[in-house]
Formats: structure tokens, C-alpha cells, sequence
């Protein structure tokens, strides 16, 4: 994770990278609102979603803890905050996977290998991410199963709410190519912070394409 050392004194403690503190914290906000909503909604694909949304909240979670305090509590703080914030992301690929392979076996979740093998893989990422602690992994992961995903939409692009989630996942793109190449506007607004508005956009237009395929479909 690359630090760039922007900070407040607030009531007495040093908050690291506030404004990134700040846009991680908007996505958990609107997540926890996805799931709850989403959840909501008694279906198999529905609960998929659910928890996609629900662990993407929760990695934003750990990773404005992990921004705002740095090395203050020492680095195997630190780092297992980035682990833990990586390992919650590759679950919830995980997750956007199978909300994408159920909807394109009509509601049954079919493909019980490839769950087995995506799941392995799943945890020999794990293992290499707790070895080297680094993000690009998951940026390339995530690019994968957003690409299977924008596939799988593509190919229904008609049905309601699969242009939305569509359109949604080709904007998440735009984060992943803003965070690889570092595009800030200043120090106090970087490419991470232009890199979570981007996300949280992308995220709102899947919430709303998925709440309209979900009440689209008839016991799925």
C-alpha cells in the first residue's frame, strides 16, 4: 500500500489520509444500505449480491482504519489490516462470481467444479497475499471476475437491470486504470480518492441494475 502522508490532529491524535479516510467510509455508508436492501429481497441471486455489497462495505471499512493510522500502532497492526482488507475483497469476488453464474443458469446454482476451483484459488490467493501483501493481485483478480461478469450482462444486455449493471462494471474500470497510474488532482485529493468516487458511482449503478433485474425475476 503506498502512503501518502496528507493528516489532521483531531482531539489530540494524528488521522492519516483523511479525505481517503472519507470516500472509503462513503462506499461502507451506501453498502451497508445495499445489503440491507438488498437482503431484503427472499431469492438465491439475491443473496449473492447481498454479501458482494456487504464485504466490498466492509473492505472499505478496513481500509480507511489501515490509511488513517499507519504505522501509529506498530506494522504488524498495519499490516494485517492491508490483509485483512485484501482478503475481504477476494471473498467478495467471490461472490460477484456466483451472483453472475447463477443468473446464467437460470436461478440454480449450477457449476459446482468451478465454485470448487474459484474457490481454491480463492485461497491460494489468500496465502500469497499474506505473503507479499500486495494489492495488485487483487486489482487483477477483480478485473477477471468483472470481466466474466460484464460478459455475462452483455450477453442480456436487454433484460431489465443487466445495462445498468453493464455500465456499472465498465465505470469500475475506470478506477482500477485511475489507482494503477496514480491520476490525482492534488495531495490532499490523490488517486485513491478519485479512484473510491469512481468506485462508489460504478457501485450505485449496479445496486439499482440489480434491484431491477431482482424484481424482474420469478423465483430466482
Amino acid at each position: 500500500m503506498n502512503f501518502d502522508y496528507t493528516y489532521i490532529i483531531f482531539l489530540g491524535a494524528i488521522i492519516f489520509e483523511p479525505m481517503t479516510i472519507l470516500t472509503n467510509m462513503f462506499i461502507t455508508v451506501f453498502c451497508c444500505f445495499a445489503f440491507y436492501k438488498i437482503n431484503k429481497i427472499n431469492v438465491n441471486l439475491a443473496r449473492k449480491w447481498a454479501w458482494f455489497f456487504l464485504l466490498i462495505g466492509t473492505s472499505s471499512l478496513l481500509g480507511s482504519i489501515g490509511h488513517g493510522v499507519h504505522f501509529q500502532l506498530g506494522a504488524t497492526f498495519l499490516r494485517t489490516m492491508v490483509f485483512l482488507m485484501n482478503a475481504v475483497s477476494l471473498v467478495a469476488i467471490y461472490f460477484c462470481f456466483k451472483a453472475a453464474n447463477i443468473y446464467m443458469s437460470t436461478g440454480k446454482d449450477s457449476g459446482k467444479y468451478a465454485t470448487y476451483l474459484v474457490l481454491l484459488w480463492i485461497l491460494v490467493l489468500l496465502v500469497i497475499t499474506f505473503i507479499q501483501n500486495n494489492f495488485l493481485l487483487i486489482k487483477i483478480h477483480a478485473g477477471i471476475v468483472l470481466t466474466y461478469s460484464l460478459a455475462v450482462h452483455l450477453l442480456t444486455y436487454k433484460k431489465p437491470g443487466s445495462s445498468l449493471i453493464s455500465w456499472g462494471i465498465i465505470v469500475s474500470f475506470l478506477s482500477i486504470i485511475v489507482h494503477s497510474m496514480h491520476l490525482s488532482f492534488s495531495e490532499w485529493f490523490n488517486y485513491k480518492d478519485t479512484a473510491h468516487i469512481i468506485m462508489l458511482v460504478s457501485l450505485v449503478m449496479i445496486y439499482k441494475g440489480v434491484t431491477t433485474k431482482l424484481f424482474s425475476l420469478k423465483g430466482i
